[in-house]
């Protein structure tokens, strides 16, 4: 994934009043002396510190391996008053990386400098951020001279400076994202760091850095200065941004969620269990009889059950197709039945009996959760066991009632048992009965309260609904 990604590259000038033993002593959130006497404490922000890393090239002096010691070196190598003393490279740890790798992570990224010839000191900061989560700070302070024996180089290293101002600083901060993207995919982490400009990435400005006294003066005065308030309305702006980009997330999600549904309504088709070799003459043999079965009436009479209007054998696809009266049609493969058009609990009860005339026992049935319902009751109904779902509380008690309904009108009603479900209280009873006997007792009723779809129209696929499980009998 593409997540947060900023580098920030500046200079420790003591023009501006800066010195690196202070840079220093703000990223170690501790007490560090300058080389003239001066002290500095940042020992109030000790609580966000995590470690500091010192990286240093191969065969540098022990004094480069100390913050202080470094530092003061450093500064007192430079001779004029406005003179630069350190290089600032500072970038945020994306949060999917876990804190075991954050000392591992900074080497990798940091190693292209320290291979230039840079001595680095780097602080890691982990503190809570406005949204809730982590902000987690890599500090990196570099120094501008190249190590030289026991000290620092006579002179400063300005093939360093070109190198940082290539194309204002794009090139460094495209290393940046490189190195990160390429250790966090080494270590199974998604993400992709992004070097391009917010506005090239469709992403907030950065959020500017005020003066501390900005935030004294409110303190003091209860008003805002122009620059706190503008940060303000930046903020404000950002957290709409971010309101959008989370709706926009939510929509995106609800569309795999819809297009999963409808894949899930496309794809119901399973294949009987089996090996490939006991398979391979099945389509042949399976054309053969459904075709015989078509033509024999006595298998499938089309005229003495009312909810078929029609029968027609498709020699093409080697599948018989059985035409409802209410618009829905059965597709017959053989090792399969599938439904095109509306669900109806018509349609679910020839289902049912189309997987009775084949002689099944049990069966898996594949779909969504109201087609699976429908399915799974009509063939309990026939006693026939399906292996692959278990029903939804209102599916289970419209079974119930549709047994007790039928236990009543038959005059076999018998106690309920605790210790069986109700399919298999009734199972017994239903075996007992022809096919053709249970088809019509139950087609009446349903046909004077069915008609309405029990889920969305689906014309375009065919839509497989039960198929062999393993355990079948031969037609007669």
């Amino acid at each position: 994934m593409s997540d947060f990604f900023r580098v920030q590259l500046d200079v420790v000038a003591r023009a501006e009043g800066h010195s690196a033993a202070k840079r220093s002593a703000y990223q170690s959130c501790g007490v560090v002396i300058a080389h003239d006497g001066e002290r500095f404490d940042f020992s109030r922000k000790a609580a966000e510190h995590v470690q500091t890393i010192m990286l240093t090239p191969k065969g540098a002096p022990d004094w480069t391996h100390s913050p202080e010691s470094l530092w003061q070196r450093a500064a007192a190598s430079e001779k004029r008053v406005d003179a630069q003393e350190a290089r600032i490279l500072d970038f945020s740890m994306p949060r999917a990386v876990p804190a075991e790798l954050w000392e591992a992570c900074v080497c990798h990224v940091y190693q292209p400098f320290v291979a230039m010839g840079m001595a680095m000191q780097v602080d890691i900061h982990d503190s809570p951020a406005s949204d809730g989560g982590r902000n987690i700070n890599i500090h990196g302070l570099a120094t501008l001279r190249e190590i030289d024996g026991e000290g620092f180089a006579t002179r400063k290293n300005r093939g360093w400076n070109d190198r940082f101002r290539e194309r204002n600083g794009r090139v460094i901060r495209e290393l940046f994202a490189e190195r990160l993207t390429a250790f966090c995919r080494a270590h199974g982490v998604d993400y992709q760091g992004d070097a391009r400009p917010n506005s090239e990435r469709d992403r907030p400005d950065p959020e500017p850095e005020l003066p501390r006294w900005n935030f004294e003066a409110a303190e003091r005065t209860g008003q805002m200065t122009e620059a706190l308030a503008a940060l303000q309305q930046h903020r404000a702006r950002r957290r709409e941004w971010e309101a959008a980009q989370a709706e926009a997330i939510e929509a995106t999600l609800d569309l795999v969620r819809i297009e999963s549904r409808i894949r899930e309504r496309r794809q119901r088709r399973l294949a009987p269990a089996g090996t490939a070799d006991a398979r391979a003459d099945k389509p042949d043999r399976r054309a053969g009889i459904l075709r015989a079965w078509h033509e024999a009436q006595d298998w499938i009479d089309a005229d003495a059950v009312a909810a078929i209007a029609s029968t027609r054998y498709d020699a093409e696809r080697s599948c018989l197709w059985i035409d409802l009266t209410d618009g829905s049609t059965l597709i017959d493969r053989g090792d399969s039945i599938a439904l095109r058009g509306r669900l109806t609990w018509q349609a679910a009860l020839e289902t049912a009996a189309a997987a009775e005339r084949h002689g099944w026992t049990e069966v898996r049935v594949s779909g969504d959760q109201a087609y699976k319902d429908a399915v799974s009751v009509a063939a309990m109904l026939r006693g026939i066991a399906v292996t692959n779902h278990q029903l939804s509380p209102k599916a289970r008690a419209q079974l119930d009632r549709l047994l007790a309904e039928r236990a009543a009108e038959t005059g076999l009603g018998e106690k309920p048992d605790p210790s069986r479900n109700s399919a298999a209280r009734h199972e017994t009873r239903f075996r007992s009965m022809t096919s053709h006997e249970i088809h019509r007792s139950i087609t009446k009723p349903a046909r004077a309260g069915a008609g309405s779809p029990a889920s969305a129209p689906d014309d375009e696929q065919p839509r497989p609904v039960l198929t062999l499980n393993m355990s079948c009998r031969t037609p007669p």
